[in-house]
């Protein structure tokens, strides 16, 4: 996709006729400005399929399917975005040229990178296998209970502690200095210096299996950091990878869940156990990317993050992220063992196997951990345990459920139903009037939050962003899929691209939102008055967030003066609240531009 001119796409839109290609597949119908017909993409009776030629969008009412005329190549002709362009661009006769020298060099270097990866993958797992100066490395994976068969198909290595020995490899090999300092391989000050030494390395494979980063263990004992990974580079954003995903692909996809786990050790020991659909997350907490990903293939995540605090935080923060994300989320919970690394070494496969079977459901795990480190016969610890679990009240889609987490917090607590369900909805308000909480597009279809209605604005009009990024608070957005357009947004303003509508349309991975997106471009909506929608909605969201953190300081309040609270934090808490209620006040009065 990278080396296709936006200038090529521009120009095949000019030459082709959205009309007549979609009509070289299917029958259309002109009704006012639009055309209608039976979707190619589900059976159906009466039209639902619709474009507006003007646009260069489709979208189905029935289905959800949207996208440009490349979309609609590519579902009917099964081919990849450059391949429909390509496609489209021999029908009208035009060459496909390269984007830039710079952007021909970029392809190059991943190109090599990739190559290099692989090497160095295969080096690495050859030296742990066959080199004398592995003998501790392997005696200590055998100390730890792991087979051969695991360590290989994990592609398990082993990076030499001699310091020029990397470089020397790679230089041999005809690489340049420039490219192995940009390769995440070697010391930023000194690229001579590899950034692993003596550590088990750990292949970090994307979902196609290629390597695009390294995960090493310290088997010195003197180094500060245990475990280090790649930087990210060209290959590699750890927000969008998952260790072990693609080695458990297969399994994922037969047992539709993933049982997602803390690190390196624990997946290679959760795969010698039997549990071969394991995956891990890479030096950072579990992200909504990696939950897009796993839904790809899954519908159920089981947490299996360690039994510290730490591993707690985890867990809360990432079933928050799985709920939001359609993801079903169970717990496990083990005994005897901080993680499935070290019950695999103390008791062997079996154990680990059998543990694994146990689950609770998020909800239960959260009550359970919160009524643990808070005193369920105090009122401010009622209000502790409330307060950790709510978050995940709000990221539950069924009310149905909901209420039935409410019911049973409510016996935990010892508090009435009622009570309780009543004062989850007083807090569950941003207060005021909300005009704009909720739209359609074009007055049908599918709801929106007003977050989502001001990235779709953004969307539609990207000159926007820089704008929006100023005065948008941070953590204000609470719609996931406004989040991603937020960060696409971001990413492309960072790379200094102005992409078209089309490569915005391939960037967005969920298929339902791309639709969405897609929709909003062919409608013309959100095109109409840019700025005054996104300054209505901005006004709205600020408004919201603003007082969602007043609500949250007067509920500190009220529990200060009822213990007899003063000083110095009561103090603190007026004078936040006042602050607050003056940056309302002045919202409410005032336009944000």
């Amino acid at each position: 996709m990278a080396k296709i001119s936006e200038r090529i796409i521009e120009e095949i839109k000019n030459r082709i006729s959205f009309t007549d290609l979609i009509s070289q597949y299917i029958s259309v119908e002109k009704k006012g400005d639009r055309y209608w017909a039976l979707c190619p993409f589900h059976e159906e009776k009466t039209p639902s399929f619709s474009f507006v030629p003007d646009r260069g969008f489709f979208h189905c009412f029935g289905c959800g399917k949207g996208g440009s005329l490349f979309d609609f190549v590519m579902e009917m002709e099964h081919l990849s975005f450059p391949e429909a362009v390509r496609f489209l661009a021999e029908k009208v006769g035009i060459e496909i040229e390269e984007e830039s020298p710079e952007e021909r060099k970029k392809r190059d270097e991943l190109k090599s990178m990739r190559s290099l990866y692989d090497k160095i993958a295969a080096s690495f797992n050859y030296i742990l296998n066959n080199s004398s100066f592995a003998q501790e490395a392997r005696q200590y994976l055998k100390r730890r209970g792991f087979s051969d068969e695991t360590i290989n198909y994990y592609q398990v290595g082993f990076a030499p502690d001699d310091p020029v020995w990397l470089y020397t490899f790679l230089k041999e090999r005809e690489f340049s200095d420039p490219f192995l300092k940009q390769s995440g391989l070697f010391s930023r000050n000194n690229v001579e210096y590899p950034l692993f030494r003596n550590r088990l390395m750990f292949p970090i494979r994307d979902w196609q299996g290629r390597v695009v980063a390294f995960g090493g263990r310290d088997l010195s004992g003197s180094s500060k950091a245990k475990y280090i990974n790649t930087p990210e580079t060209l290959l590699y954003s750890k927000r969008e990878v998952l260790y072990g995903l693609h080695e458990g692909l297969d399994e994922i996809k037969k047992e539709q869940s993933v049982i997602l786990c803390e690190g390196y050790f624990d997946v290679l020991a959760l795969h010698q156990a039997g549990l071969k659909n394991c995956v891990a997350p890479l030096g950072t907490a579990f992200t909504p990317e990696q939950g897009r990903l796993i839904r790809r293939y899954a519908e159920k995540v089981l947490f299996l993050f360690d039994g510290d605090l730490a591993g707690l935080n985890a867990t809360k923060k990432a079933l928050i992220i799985a709920e939001n994300g359609g993801l079903q989320t169970r717990v496990i919970v083990l005994k005897g063992a901080e993680d499935p690394a070290e019950l695999l070494e103390k008791e062997g496969g079996e154990p680990l196997l059998e543990q694994c079977k146990e689950t609770q459901s998020g909800f239960d795990y959260l009550v359970h951990s919160a009524i643990n480190r808070y005193d369920a016969g105090q009122a401010n610890g009622k209000l502790q345990i409330f307060n950790e679990v709510k978050p995940y009240l709000d990221a539950v889609d069924s009310n149905i459920v909901r209420q039935s987490y409410l019911r049973d917090l409510a016996s935990y607590l010892q508090l009435d139903e009622e009570t309780l369900t009543r004062d989850y909805v007083e807090r569950s308000k941003v207060g005021g009037k909300k005009p704009q909480e909720e739209r359609k597009i074009g007055g049908g279809g599918a709801r929106l939050s007003t977050d989502l209605y001001l990235l779709l604005t953004v969307m539609n009009n990207r000159s926007l962003f820089p704008l929006i990024r100023r005065r948008l608070p941070a953590d204000a957005l609470k719609d996931e899929r406004a989040i991603t357009l937020y960060n696409l947004l971001e990413e492309t303003s960072r790379e200094g691209v102005g992409e078209s509508d089309e490569f915005i349309l391939q960037r967005i991975e969920d298929e339902e939102l791309r639709n969405l997106v897609a929709r909003s471009f062919m409608t013309g909506e959100f095109r109409s008055q840019s700025e005054k929608i996104a300054n209505e909605t901005l006004q709205t969201i600020t408004l919201r967030h603003l007082r969602v953190r007043r609500k949250r300081v007067e509920n500190l309040l009220r529990l200060a003066e009822r213990d007899g609270q003063g000083g110095q934090e009561l103090a603190d808490l007026l004078h936040e609240k006042k602050s607050l209620d003056e940056e309302i006040a002045k919202y409410e009065d005032a336009s944000v531009w």
